[in-house]
């Protein structure tokens, strides 16, 4: 397993995969060239499907200034990975060529520039080995379990990390504006997080009023996502608002401290880490319950450990339950934006994650749950490999197909 830090990476939305990861690549190759001349962008599956609406081309273009671009889109064609980018450049005395793929969260991996290829430094490969490895060593909180592991200014990097989320809440709640998108009137989408907190606050009964906010802090993030602006992949742009939601509704409303949601994103981030490792956080590869069941998982874990840290149990208890309920989600934004159905998800998903850590909390001293999170994990994966590549963000099914511009009316 590769660092926690790798699931929260701060970048422009609307998609790590579709954004982050391929500015990233670009950037990796510019480094190659010399001289003047002209590059050739080739982009296969997902890239190709949606990159209009993920802005793509857009984020390539602007981290390979000055030089000339040339776009090729092989939606069709086979390939070995459904995120993959060829990079090509003929000057007058070089010509390079290298192959990147987007592994989901922003990161890359390339078979031809090995210094892009991320370094693991957990010897873990699941949950269950994770525990052992606790116990054996006797080991009583993640936040121990990675400072065995990580850098030493990691406390640091998850500070800037949450306080980085807890801006990127606070700037979603007080904007206001259309989400900018094609003419499709069915994708004409006004923010509403401001307007969902705003009533919240006078809903008197408590617990929707709880859900209310939580879906107001979540939906800022993802309002902002869509609209390209930076935001915290935890662990995807498309799902960034539901672990922030969580964490900003602890600190806004529950008095939580800093220092302790600090904490909670070692539990997040092993959670997010399980799932990448052993199956897929990318809705191109595993359909959204890669992306929003993951970070529902995740938070949930989160919040689990706020309310109870000495627990591992009720942690994975409340991640199995999240990702559980979240099995066979497609991925299937309207024209390839990342708005409908994704930032209602976000919400859905925050909520989802506050229920899954109440069973956790209250269910799960009554009965053993016969479902680990590694069993989840895997039940996850071997439901995104059968999906149809129209449910994995290419836009061809599902909410995407019913409305779709073609069939769209006023």
């Amino acid at each position: 397993m590769k660092s926690i830090t790798n699931l929260f990476r701060v970048g422009p939305g609307p998609s790590s995969s579709h954004t982050i990861a391929p500015s990233c690549a670009a950037r990796a190759f510019k480094r190659f060239i010399k001289e003047e001349g002209k590059i050739v962008v080739t982009l296969y599956g997902s890239l190709a499907f949606t990159g209009s609406g993920h802005r793509t081309q857009n984020a390539i273009e602007k981290a390979l200034k000055p030089f000339e671009v040339e776009f090729v889109l092989k939606p069709l064609e086979p390939t070995e990975h459904p995120l993959k980018m060829v990079y090509d450049f003929v000057g007058k005395t070089q010509q390079i060529h290298h192959i990147y793929y987007s592994l989901g969260g922003g990161e890359i991996s390339s078979p031809t520039d090995s210094e892009v290829n991320e370094t693991e430094i957990y010897p873990f490969k699941d949950f269950e080995s994770i525990k052992k490895y606790m116990y054996e060593n006797g080991i009583s909180s993640f936040k121990d379990l990675c400072k065995r592991f990580e850098p030493e200014d990691i406390d640091d990097r998850l500070m800037e990390i949450l306080k980085s989320m807890f801006a990127s809440v606070e700037e979603g709640i007080a904007t206001e504006g259309l989400v900018p998108t094609n003419d499709n009137p069915k994708l004409r989408y006004e923010r509403c997080a401001k307007q969902i907190r705003e009533n919240a606050i006078s809903i008197p009964e408590f617990e929707a009023r709880r859900e209310m906010l939580i879906t107001a802090y979540a939906y800022s993030v993802a309002e902002n996502s869509a609209s390209g602006i930076d935001v915290v992949t935890s662990p995807t742009c498309g799902s960034s608002g539901v672990l922030p939601g969580i964490l900003y509704f602890g600190y806004a409303h529950m008095n939580i401290p800093l220092e302790v949601l600090r904490d909670s994103l070692y539990v997040a981030g092993m959670i997010g880490n399980v799932v990448k490792q052993n199956a897929s956080i990318a809705g191109s590869v595993g359909g959204c319950q890669a992306e929003i069941g993951t970070a529902s998982s995740m938070a949930a874990a989160a919040l689990s450990f706020i309310v109870d840290p000495e627990s591992i149990y009720q942690m994975e208890y409340a991640a199995e339950c999240a990702m559980e309920h979240f099995l066979g989600l497609s991925c299937d934004p309207v024209d390839g934006y990342v708005v409908i159905p994704c930032i209602e998800r976000n919400g859905m998903g925050a909520l989802r994650a506050y229920d899954a850590f109440l069973y956790a909390k209250y269910i799960s001293p009554l009965r053993k749950n016969q479902v680990s999170f590694d069993d989840v994990v895997s039940a996850m994966k071997i439901t995104g490999d059968s999906l149809s590549d129209k449910y994995k963000e290419t836009a061809q099914g599902g909410l995407a197909e019913i409305l779709k511009k073609t069939n769209s009316n006023c």
